[in-house]
This record gives structure tokens, C-alpha cells and sequence, in this order.
């Protein structure tokens, strides 16, 4: 039975009481019926635990689950792609709660478990440690401590159980300290949990930004809001041994020129005011914790799992490859490869790895036994269910869902028996020697945020041709989004023919299309005119695009080489096919290798078109490059009716994608509204790439 309704707040006056009443109504009866869902789950839980051959997840039920519900959310005129999010959460937690059953542990009962952590109620290590145990049978007693040498040493005299400690930051890197903790300590890596950080900046009720004088945060928080702090005039900064901490140091004092920077719960919990949310430099804040005990805990083999390993090698030549070589030859993928000093030992060096496998799987333990064959020392650190990719799977069901809500057939096109014959290549010019390929069948994909290009899905990259507005961003995103988009494209930065037309909004432009892309959850790209530009705009976009005019502009390629952001290289509109692979090469030979080669249309007599596609690119680039070939038929065509037809016919000629210009009312556009595709454009080239994709082995 569902529980009872708890007392709501007393109803508004009509127009808004009556549907709010319904609302919470509703919203009583979701709980209830995700309780009971949740009930049905644990049943599951339990018959896999007493059966050691059922597989944990089903992967083939979980993708027809987002097909379905994105089906039934279609008929009932919702969003598939935020319906499937629910679906997303619902099935994370469901997994998570069956993997309570697994194991000795699920067969002792509730407990108490005293876990440790750095910081005080309200820190991100707090936080992490709820969200870690929150499907767990135990219950959990938390203890805040000032340091992390403190946690482990309370953790090695026995006043915790466990120890949840972060290791690694996506902006300010590894946290040396706790990988020297986990080396020298007489402990064991159990778990690990990923959380993304939520900067806000904290203030007395009633406070200002112009009232602060001081800010005060964890080094590291202020180290990743500089720019944010940069822009507050008359302020400076404090370092505090922790960002909650900070939080309530603020209440403790009640001065009004104080300000903090920590996480909104921390606020919530010391009565403060949140002046700026998300105020980090970077969009992508993500802190990667582990959970310590003093014993090894090896996971059940149906979870995927991953391994932390400590390696010091032989001071010989190549002994470092032959341990990596391991991996390889086993079929282990290997995620983190990071060096560090020896203490007492110059110039010898530590090496903390980590890679996706199970201590139980015949295969790593094999890869072990040849890794102490090279290796001075080796130190097996933890072996943990893995998470901090476990979530992957679910967000390109989700993707694929979305976008074709009433597919049923299978999610990978069929493969052809055998693969085809190698074409012999022409000779390798020496002039290029990053960007040409040994091997027909040596294909190198290019990540962009979450997306691949290059693999085995055929990736639309679509947006307007400039950022204009806030609305007009978000409007074309939603459109492009449903329409099977994979990447945001936009335009801050315009380079026109005329000097009277329109230049783009410069940097807040790229604010907008950032804001776009993550409320959609899609990886962006602009492009950039300048060298000086570069490493500004590297910050905010997940993929730099280099236009056709600035193709041989050498100092911009060099300086884009230096970053390692993914580029989306635009050919020339006089250019040869060499003339491009050799612009490529300027970026690889800079140390950044993830480049993607667009064809967009080159300059000839004919008029007919704005410019002239050369779909003959397409396989030519293949035969000569391993980098993934994409197509802009909307430069080419000029008109947007011409679009559709060019994008089939690049996709027939085996191009990895498109990018096109879309606009949600292209008649209101500021920039090359007479190529920018309709909503309804969009729809038909959708069903249509479906069909011509599969025929090359692509999903779309």
C-alpha cells in the first residue's frame, strides 16, 4: 500500500490551488508506485543473489525499456529525450539497489557503518558519501575530519570502517596526497563514486556582490572560479581548510562583506544566501572519490569492475612497454596511466593505473602474472564495481531513443560476414606522416564530449549558422535535438565577406551556445578566428572548428595544435585534397591528434550552387587518412532545398556525418538564412540518413 499523504502546505486561491492540488495529488501517487516498482526490483535482487549464473543487467530489456517509454511518451505528446531521463535515473538506482543482494555483505544485515571523510556536513565529500550509499542496507554514521592523513589514520586505528577520500579532479587533476596515502598505507580501495561539482557562491541574507570583500573557499575551489573571482572588484581571497567549512565560518561571523564559495546544501545548512550558481571556470567539474577500507572487498564477476594497481619498473629499457603490453595482449582497457616521484629514490618513479576487469577474470589475473615479470615492485591497490562510466550505456539509449521513438528493430545495423579486402594505398607522402595511415582498416575515431566520431554511428553535428539570441540558441537546440542531433554547432565568431554584415556576438555568444549544449546535454562547437582566441574559447567549447578561410592559416592551426580540444577542420574553398591532410598536419604535429575532416564545397565555374561539392572527397580522404571525413552540405548547396539530396549523397559516399545549419525560423536569421533547414527539412533528412547509413555499416 502506498503511504499515506504527508501534510502539504495549505492550498493557493484559485486560478493556481486547484491544478497545484492536483499536482501534489499526482505527485503522491508517483512516490507510491516507484516504491512499489522499487519493491518488485529487490525481488529480482534476490533470485540473482541466490543464483551465481544470472547475469546482473540485461542490456537487450534496458534498451527495448528507453524504446518503449520514448514510444508511449510520443503517442502522449512529451519529450522522449526527458522522459527517457527519468527512465535513466529510475533504472541507475534500480541497479545499484540489486547489488546490495550480492555478495557476503547483503547476507549481514543492516549494520552500523562508521565511514570518515574530510570536511564537515555539507562538503562535497559529504555529499558523495550520501548519494554512495544511499541503495546500501547499512546505516551509515558519518565523522568529518580536518585532513586526509587524519581520515586514514582514524581508519587504520579502527575508529571508522571505511574512508571516502577524492583522488582525482576533471580541472585540477590528481590529488597527489591521497595517491601517497594509498601507497604507503595499509589500505584497500572498495568503491568508487563520481560527483559533479556545483560551485555557487555563498552570502548572508540580504548580501550583494558589491557588499563582499572577502571570498573564502578550499584552495583548490578558488583556484577553479578564478575567473569568476577575477570579475569581483574590490574582493579578494582566502584559503579555508574546507568549502563547507567556509560555509559555516560565514554564519559563525555575520559579517556581511564575507562570501564563500561551496555547495548550495552547504549553504541551505548554515542559513545562507546562494548570490552565483555554477561559477566554475570550466562546465565540466566532475570529482572522482574512493571509498578505502582495511581489507580487500573483490566485487561480484557480474559487476563490471575496475582495478587500481601501484607499479615501479626496472630501470631498463622498455620495461615500462612490455608491462603495457600486458594489457593490451589481454584485452584489458586501461583508463589512467599517471607517474610519481619515489620519496628517497631521485629520478625513479612510481605508476598508479587503472583498468576495466575483475581480480576474479582468468585474463587480468594472466596480465598480472606478466606484469611481476617486469616490475619491481607491484601493488595491487583495490578491485571495486566500477562508476565512473557505468552510466554510459544508459545515455546512448537514452540518445538513441529519443530520437527515433518508434523504432523496434535492432539498435546495430548487421555487419557483413567478413570484412572487405584492404584497397592498396598510394605511396605515404613524407610530408605527411601523422595524418596518413598504414592500414585501410586503421580508422581512429575522434570523442567529442560524449559522442564518437568515426565509429559506428553516423553523428549529425546541427545549429544555426550564427548565435543570435538566447531563444533563438535554445529554440534550434530543442529542434535540432529531437531531429537526431548529436552535437550543437553556432557561430560566435563570424567571419563575413561584407564588413556591414553580421559578426557574431563574440564571447557571450559562446556563452549561449554553452548554455544550450548543457541543457540539452550536447557537446558543442564554434569557430575560432584568432590565435589569440584560442585557449578562451578552448574553455567554453567542447570542439574547435577551423573555417574554410582560415584553412592555411598556420598560426592559428599551430596554436590549436597545442590544445586538447577536438577540431573540426574545414576544407578550403580553393583547396586540394592535400592541401587539407597537410593542414591537418600542422595541429597533429603540434601533439593534438583528435582531428576531424570536413568537406564543404569547393569554388568552380558553376553557379548553380554556392559552391560545389566534391563528394569524391569523401573516399579519397578514406583511402588516404585515418581521420574521420564529415560533410557540410549546407555551404555547398547555398539554398536549403538543395540540402537534403547532398547530405544523402555524402552519406552514400561513406562520409562519418554531417554538418548543417539549421535555425528553428530561418526567415528571422542574421546570417545565411536561405541555406538554414526548417523543422520539417530536418525530419525528412532523419528518415531518410536512417536507411542510407545502414547501407555502410552506420547506425543513425
Amino acid at each position: 500500500m502506498p503511504p499515506e499523504p504527508r501534510p502539504l502546505d495549505p492550498p493557493s486561491p484559485e486560478p493556481l490551488g486547484g491544478p497545484r492540488e492536483e499536482i501534489d495529488r499526482l505527485d503522491h501517487e508517483l512516490i507510491g508506485l516507484l516504491a512499489r516498482r522499487m519493491e518488485a526490483v529487490r525481488r529480482i535482487g534476490d533470485l540473482k543473489s541466490r543464483d551465481p549464473g544470472a547475469p546482473l543487467r540485461d542490456d537487450a530489456r534496458e534498451r527495448e525499456l528507453f524504446r518503449s517509454w520514448a514510444r508511449e511518451a510520443q503517442e502522449l505528446g512529451m519529450s522522449p529525450y526527458f522522459v527517457g531521463r527519468v527512465l535513466r535515473e529510475v533504472l541507475n538506482y534500480s541497479r545499484r539497489d540489486q547489488e546490495r543482494f550480492l555478495g557476503e555483505r547483503a547476507a549481514e544485515g543492516p549494520r552500523g557503518t562508521r565511514v570518515g571523510y574530510q570536511g564537515v556536513a555539507g562538503s562535497y565529500s559529504d555529499l558523495t558519501l550520501g548519494k554512495m550509499f544511499a541503495t546500501r542496507a547499512e546505516r551509515v554514521v558519518r565523522t568529518g575530519f580536518r585532513t586526509f592523513t587524519a581520515v586514514v589514520d582514524a581508519l587504520e586505528a579502527g575508529e571508522i570502517d571505511y574512508a571516502l577520500l577524492p583522488v582525482e579532479n576533471t580541472i585540477a587533476g590528481s590529488i597527489n596526497e591521497v595517491y601517497d596515502l594509498l601507497a604507503h598505507r595499509a589500505v584497500s580501495i572498495v568503491g568508487e563514486e563520481v560527483w559533479a561539482v556545483e560551485h555557487c557562491l555563498l552570502g548572508l541574507p540580504g548580501t550583494r556582490l558589491v557588499d563582499l570583500r572577502v571570498v573564502r573557499s578550499h584552495p583548490v575551489a578558488l583556484q577553479q572560479c578564478q575567473r569568476f573571482l577575477d570579475g569581483l572588484v574590490g574582493c579578494v581571497t582566502e584559503s579555508y581548510h574546507d568549502t563547507a567549512g567556509a560555509a559555516e565560518s560565514l554564519a559563525r561571523e555575520s559579517d556581511p562583506a564575507l562570501g564563500a564559495i561551496a555547495s548550495e546544501e552547504a549553504g541551505l545548512q548554515n542559513g545562507l544566501q546562494v548570490l552565483r550558481r555554477d561559477i566554475s571556470d570550466q562546465k565540466v567539474n566532475l570529482t572522482r572519490f574512493v571509498l578505502i577500507g582495511t581489507a580487500p572487498e573483490t566485487p561480484d564477476p557480474r559487476q563490471a569492475s575496475k582495478t587500481s594497481l601501484l607499479l615501479s619498473v626496472a630501470h631498463r629499457r622498455g620495461a615500462l612497454l612490455r608491462c603495457l603490453t600486458a594489457f593490451d595482449q589481454h584485452g584489458l582497457n586501461l583508463t589512467k596511466l599517471e607517474s610519481r616521484p619515489e620519496p628517497g629514490a631521485p629520478w625513479e618513479y612510481l605508476f598508479y593505473l587503472d583498468f576495466e576487469g575483475n581480480l576474479a577474470d582468468p585474463e587480468v589475473q594472466a596480465a598480472l602474472e606478466e606484469l611481476r615479470q617486469h616490475a619491481g615492485h607491484l601493488k595491487v591497490l583495490g578491485c571495486y564495481p566500477r562508476r565512473a562510466r557505468e552510466e554510459e550505456d544508459l545515455e546512448r539509449w537514452l540518445e538513441e531513443s529519443s530520437s527515433e521513438p518508434g523504432t523496434t528493430g535492432p539498435a546495430t545495423p548487421a555487419r557483413p560476414a567478413s570484412e572487405p579486402e584492404a584497397c592498396p594505398l598510394p605511396p605515404v607522402n613524407s610530408a605527411l606522416r601523422l595524418v596518413s595511415k598504414a592500414d585501410a582498416r586503421d580508422r581512429r575515431p575522434v570523442r567529442v564530449g560524449g559522442v564518437e566520431i568515426g565509429g559506428e554511428r553516423f553523428v549529425l553535428i546541427a545549429g544555426p549558422c550564427a548565435v543570435e539570441s538566447r531563444r533563438q540558441i535554445l529554440e534550434t537546440a530543442a529542434m535540432v535535438k529531437a531531429r537526431g542531433a548529436s552535437i550543437l554547432r553556432g557561430g560566435a565568431f563570424k567571419p563575413r565577406s561584407s564588413p556591414y554584415s553580421f559578426q557574431g556576438l563574440g564571447f557571450p555568444g559562446l556563452d549561449l551556445l554553452s548554455e544550450a549544449g548543457a541543457a540539452y546535454q550536447m557537446p558543442v562547437v564554434t569557430e575560432v578566428l584568432r590565435p589569440e582566441d584560442v585557449r578562451r574559447v578552448a574553455e567554453r567549447a567542447d570542439m574547435l572548428q577551423v573555417g574554410a578561410r582560415n584553412m592555411q592559416n598556420f598560426a592559428l592551426l599551430k596554436e590549436i595544435g597545442k590544445t586538447s580540444r577536438p577540431v573540426l577542420l574545414k576544407r578550403g574553398m580553393s583547396a586540394t585534397v592535400q592541401e587539407l591532410l597537410l593542414a591537418a598536419e600542422y595541429i597533429m604535429a603540434e601533439g593534438n591528434q583528435r582531428v576531424v575532416l570536413c568537406e564543404r564545397g569547393i569554388r568552380t565555374f558553376e553557379t548553380a550552387t554556392r559552391n560545389t561539392l566534391d563528394v569524391s572527397a569523401v573516399p579519397v580522404l578514406k583511402e588516404r587518412t585515418h581521420l574521420p571525413v564529415i560533410v557540410d552540405p549546407s555551404h555547398a548547396a547555398g539554398v536549403r532545398h538543395l540540402v537534403v539530396p547532398l547530405a544523402l549523397a555524402a552519406a552514400a559516399a561513406g562520409a562519418d556525418g554531417l554538418i548543417v545549419e539549421a535555425h528553428y525560423a530561418p526567415d528571422e536569421a542574421l546570417c545565411d538564412k536561405e541555406q538554414a533547414l526548417t523543422d520539417a527539412l530536418l525530419a525528412e533528412m532523419q528518415g531518410a540518413l536512417r536507411a542510407v547509413a545502414q547501407l555502410n555499416g552506420k547506425r543513425f
